[in-house]
């Protein structure tokens, strides 16, 4: 890497991405287009967590990628299940600390709602997990981890709410 930039700054860099890629994920209307996008910005949010030397966030974005595609075609709640003890034996194999703790805890709340059928349900599950990375990334201290979080959890309520409510107000 060169000498011109951090890993810190690098790794902020990569968030952008993420921030751009997650924004655009929430307001679209097909559900498997969100989740392709959510692949994607999975991605890149792992190699921000790895230049962080947080492992298991990392690790855990990086199989987060695999499970939005596999969820994009299959809604098997079993799946669901398998993806939560993968998540949950990367947590134990790259353990850190409460950090970990609370990257499992979002991530299971995220992997319920991305095999849910009910886009309504789907949206407001990632949401909660969206806030609970949000606690993660403001313990961790990246400042635009922060920003991607919070940009996805508002994102994500005025999604659910122009597709599920707006539709009902006069």
């Amino acid at each position: 890497m060169s000498h011109l930039m951090s890993p810190f700054l690098l790794s902020q860099l990569l968030v952008l991405v993420t921030i751009v890629l997650e924004c655009v994920a929430m307001q679209l209307k097909r559900p498997n287009r969100l989740l392709l996008l959510l692949s994607i910005s999975c991605l890149f949010n792992g190699f921000h967590f790895y230049l962080l030397e947080q492992p298991t966030a990392a690790y855990i974005f990086w199989f987060s990628s695999l499970r939005f595609l596999i969820c994009a075609r299959w809604k098997y709640s079993w799946l669901a299940y398998v993806s939560i003890a993968i998540s949950s034996a990367i947590c134990m194999a790259t353990f850190i600390g409460v950090l970990s703790l609370i990257g499992l805890l979002g991530t299971v709340l995220m992997t319920l709602g991305s095999f849910h059928k009910d886009d309504q349900t789907m949206r407001l599950l990632m949401t909660s997990g969206s806030f609970i990375w949000l606690v993660h990334n403001v313990m961790l201290g990246t400042p635009l981890g922060m920003v991607l979080e919070l940009i996805f959890v508002v994102s994500g309520v005025i999604g659910w709410y122009r597709l599920h409510c707006k539709p009902f107000v006069h």
